[in-house]
């Protein structure tokens, strides 16, 4: 199948399906394509079937619910009951759900996506549902007041994707201005509110690429909320490439941007321009232009080379109550139409750098201050110093002083919004270019995104090392991301370079300084350099409490890792009197990333309770974490892992053994579904089952998962030993003492005793267990094996 001959032909049908049908077929002969195209388009447009019906907008239910795979009301998909259709159309159908499985009361709302129209065979269709389930994952972590949460995910028995969304009660964006009869000003606070939420995901390198006012609903607080942002990017069987069926169609004609109708590769200055389609028609009642009636090609000579009025005339123009007209032109001055104008140039690198430069220029026209996208001059400033201090300019001579002292200020204030826009726009490309490395196409292998990441690492000098003040985010973020995944050097040297060019660039107690501090002391925590990762944290908590800044989130969570840390070298006292901290100086936010932390930090005070012995206190506190964690991960998450692993360990200590084995499986399971290589968060799970399995005789799961665990560690500690590791090789010798392979046990005793001979801070708990294997391996000093020689 040629794929462009297919894009062509589907253009050519969607032009027709707006046509009556005995019209089609003159209209789709009368159009100048070639031959290839005209005949596929013509059969398409005669076969009637399932790829030339998803054109037919909007599709009746009837024919929704006669296809095989969609569901129906009553119908359950995991905890979720389908109450009732809430829109259908030929992508799929939405419908309103809600939870039914007694965990807890909420609603929302479903998205089935149709495949069939993507024209894939098998093979492709399986790779197209396998990126879906990866793209939701990516999409799950956009969180922001004002973007629609997924919460949940999958795909039906028969294969349809679907996607489980934070409902929304309310209207449309226009509807809620019309009804409240907002005034411009309104209008313009609320939209800005609206490119806050573009942005967020901009952040996360998603492309909206359907941003229209019906995807943006206005609740009952008054909030604005996006929906179905990335849906273009799952439903796209090749995100890198420009030419996508589903790209496609998964837009909006007539709020797409010149590049979107002419298939080329995205970034994020498309939405910029939708975005500024959605301002047009907010303030004027009508888009900049109309496509109605017009063919594919028609349209997208009409999006690529018009350009639209201004502001006022449309509004001079428009169909609107006479009282209502006027009373806009009088709030739409120069200044808001320059904004307007900039946010629709036809070419991508005029336009607005980002949605968040957009927003801040609007708000500064609301503030009464110069706007970016006003030609720059003395006079301008002056006239905008003149129109915020009208009191204060009343004598001529104290204006004149005003005037130039404003303007400076103004053209400093402008040089610095320039700047920032320009910056965002060069960390805009360099992301993308991050994303571009894994495209086969474009490099000649495939590669990961984790490997992308570590790739872009060597790239931070050569981008921006005239930039140190913008690479140190980068650094941050860089050497979080490889702490995560367990690459602990290469995670230690982008946080000792964030740390001293932030000492260098913004001074020692910035935050961003301190978030370095903090990182590389969790890196160093992981390292076994435990004095080293002591040294590292009190300084951050000492640099935050000097320079006043308790109330930011980074204070309770660098005071969470000390407890974390504290944790695992059992020393539960310390731990629960940091972790304790960190809970009191929660500033009782309920934004979905606070909650996160706040869960976290209950479960780690849970974890220091039981260690203390104090069981009843650890189980309540468990049971008050974990169904916030299961409502901000819906599919689990290491974090959740965490709390089952834990949990288990507590009913094990409390006899329940069967329950805790069932709890550590489950940890175990979530954790490698979060990390599919070789990492520590899998390995202590895989360690406690493997113990827990020996103790209550379940011989053969013993020996299944400390087998795994221990030569896990050795892939994870090749050079230098960890007390995990410690722990792995112990529960294997013990599982080949209860199989009565001494001459095996008594050779891995040996090496575990060697490498816990190399490590300083080992917890007393590895040490008593070790102490009781050689106990148990040479207790008769007649056929004590080499093992049994003091440790070196």
């Amino acid at each position: 199948m040629d794929l462009s001959i297919e894009i062509a032909a589907m253009r050519l049908l969607e032009g027709a399906m707006e046509l009556r049908p005995e019209d089609r077929s003159a209209w789709l002969h009368a159009q100048a394509v070639p031959t290839e195209v005209f005949e596929r388009a013509r059969a398409l447009l005669a076969s009637g079937n399932a790829t030339a019906g998803f054109l037919q907008r909007p599709a009746s239910r009837d024919a929704l619910r006669a296809a095989a795979e969609v569901p129906a009301s009553g119908d359950r998909l995991g905890p979720w009951l389908l109450v009732r259709v809430l829109d259908a159309g030929g992508m799929g159908s939405v419908f309103l759900a809600r939870r039914d499985d007694g965990a807890y009361d909420q609603q929302a709302a479903v998205k089935f996506i149709r495949t069939e129209h993507l024209l894939l065979d098998a093979q492709r269709r399986r790779e197209m549902i396998a990126r879906f389930e990866n793209e939701r994952r990516l999409l799950a972590r956009i969180d922001h007041p004002n973007v629609a949460r997924i919460l949940d995910g999958g795909s039906t028995p028969g294969g349809m994707p679907y996607l489980v969304m934070e409902y929304i009660d309310g209207v449309s964006l226009i509807d809620h201005c019309e009804r409240r009869r907002l005034d411009v000003a309104a209008r313009i606070a609320l939209f800005c509110k609206v490119c806050d939420g573009v942005q967020a995901a901009h952040r996360h390198l998603i492309v909206h690429r359907d941003l229209k006012p019906q995807n943006i609903l206005v609740g009952g607080d008054g909030e604005p909320r996006l929906l179905d942002f990335g849906i273009a990017r799952v439903l796209d069987p090749d995100p890198s490439s420009a030419f996508t069926l589903s790209g496609m169609f998964a837009m909006t004609p007539a709020y797409a941007s010149p590049e979107q109708v002419r298939l080329v590769p995205l970034t994020t200055a498309s939405d910029v321009y939708s975005l500024g389609i959605v301002l047009y028609e907010l303030l004027t009642g009508a888009r900049p232009y109309s496509l109605r009636g017009l063919s594919p090609a028609q349209s997208e000579q009409v999006v690529c080379n018009t350009v639209p009025q201004t502001l006022r005339r449309a509004l001079s123009t428009g169909d609107l109550p006479e009282p209502e007209r006027r009373a806009r032109l009088t709030r739409i001055d120069s200044d808001l139409e320059r904004i307007a104008a900039k946010a629709l140039r036809k070419e991508p690198e005029r336009r607005y750098g980002s949605a968040e430069a957009f927003a801040d220029d609007l708000r500064r026209h609301l503030d009464g201050r110069p706007v970016l996208a006003h030609p720059d001059s003395l006079g301008y400033r002056a006239g905008k110093f003149v129109q915020r201090h009208r009191i204060g300019t009343a004598a001529a001579s104290i204006a004149l002083a005003a005037i130039v002292g404003a303007g400076t200020v103004a053209f400093i204030q402008a040089q610095q919004a320039q700047r920032a826009a320009s910056d965002t726009a060069l960390i805009n490309t360099f992301l993308v270019d991050v994303l571009k490395v894994s495209n086969p196409y474009l490099t000649g292998s495939e590669i990961t995104l984790s490997e992308a990441l570590d790739d872009a690492a060597a790239k931070v000098d050569e981008r921006f090392g005239n930039r140190p003040d913008l690479a140190i985010d980068i650094r941050n973020a860089l050497g979080e991301s490889m702490f995560a995944r367990y690459r602990l050097d290469a995670a230690e040297a982008q946080l000792l370079r964030a740390r001293d060019d932030g000492e260098r660039v913004f001074g020692p107690d910035d935050p961003r300084t301190v978030l370095a501090i903090a990182t590389l002391a969790s890196v160093r925590k992981d390292q076994d350099r435990i004095d080293e990762a002591q040294t590292l944290f009190d300084e951050a908590l000492r640099r935050l409490e000097r320079s006043g800044q308790t109330a930011l989130p980074l204070y309770a969570t660098v005071l969470n890792d000390l407890g974390v840390m504290y944790l695992i070298q059992e020393d539960f006292a310390k731990a629960e009197g940091y972790l304790q901290r960190a809970v009191d100086s929660d500033r009782g936010s309920t934004e979905p990333a606070a909650l996160d932390e706040r869960a976290r930090t209950l479960a780690n005070l849970a974890q220091a309770a039981r260690g203390r012995g104090d069981l009843d206190r650890a189980d309540a506190l468990y049971r008050q974490a974990q169904p916030v964690l299961e409502a901000l991960y819906p599919e689990g998450g290491p974090h959740l892992a965490v709390i089952l692993n834990n949990r288990a360990r507590l009913a094990w200590v409390r006899g329940n053994k069967d329950g805790a084995i069932t709890l550590q499986t489950e940890a175990v399971a979530m954790h490698r579904r979060s990390f599919k290589g070789d990492h520590v968060m899998v390995l202590v799970p895989m360690t406690n089952l493997a113990r827990q399995a020996l103790d209550t005789g379940k011989l053969d799961l013993a020996a299944e998962w400390s087998e795994k665990a221990a030569a896990m560690a050795d892939r994870l500690y090749p050079d230098k030993s960890h007390h995990y590791q410690v722990n792995a090789l112990a529960a294997l010798v013990a599982t080949r003492l209860a199989q009565g392979r001494m001459a095996d046990a008594a050779s891995l005793l040996q090496r575990t005793r060697t490498l816990l001979a190399s490590l300083e801070n080992a917890p007393v708990s590895t040490r008593d267990y070790v102490d009781t294997l050689v106990a148990r391996v040479c207790g008769d000093p007649a056929t004590q094996p080499p093992a049994c020689a003091p440790a070196p």
